[in-house]
């Protein structure tokens, strides 16, 4: 193919396009397993069956 016949649409270079759709298809991968695993999180940090009282170490004076 001569060089001073454009190409098609179909035939350019679409590579900083795809490197654009798959960074931003892993961004929202990632983002979506980031937000199934923060409601499990907090579940965990508000259970408070397995925190043990605090012991009173100083007696109150009068």
């Amino acid at each position: 193919m001569r060089p001073d016949i454009p190409k098609k649409d179909s035939e350019t270079n679409r590579g900083p396009l795809i490197a654009i759709f798959i960074v931003v298809a892993l961004f929202l991968l990632g983002y979506f397993i980031y937000m199934m695993f923060i409601p499990q999180q907090v579940e965990n940090m508000n259970q408070t069956n397995t925190v043990q009282p605090a012991e009173q170490k100083v007696k109150d004076s009068i």
